[in-house]
């Protein structure tokens, strides 16, 4: 991802936007579960990167909607695949066992985190 510019948040923006289509900023936020404000730095910049596109919400003119670009979904294509062969790589060498008592470990750091 960082290769390609895109930091965890920024490729977790486009994959909300390839999902969801045109969003309007303050859905796109809660999609994310950020702040509004976190959510317009990330679009700000996504939009000087050509990343994604900033219109004025026909049905409320206040709004901003928020849509992927065709260079956005390009990138985000990109990024996707590199991470995939970094899990390859770094899980690819591990059996089916071990992955299942990997995946019961890592629902237990998760649930620990959520009661934290």
């Amino acid at each position: 991802m960082l290769a390609s510019g895109l930091s965890l948040a920024r490729w977790k923006v486009l994959e909300v936007l390839e999902a969801k289509g045109s969003i309007r900023q303050k859905s796109l936020a809660q999609e994310l579960g950020l702040a509004e404000r976190s959510v317009t730095q990330a679009v700000e910049g996504l939009a000087s990167d050509g990343l994604v596109e900033r219109t004025a919400d026909p049905a409320d003119g206040r709004a901003k909607l928020v849509t992927l670009t065709d260079e956005g979904a390009a990138v985000l294509a990109a990024s996707t695949a590199v991470g995939e062969q970094v899990l390859r790589r770094i899980f690819g060498s591990l059996d089916h066992q071990q992955l299942v008592y990997l995946d019961g470990l890592l629902g237990a750091i998760d649930e620990a985190a959520g009661k934290a």
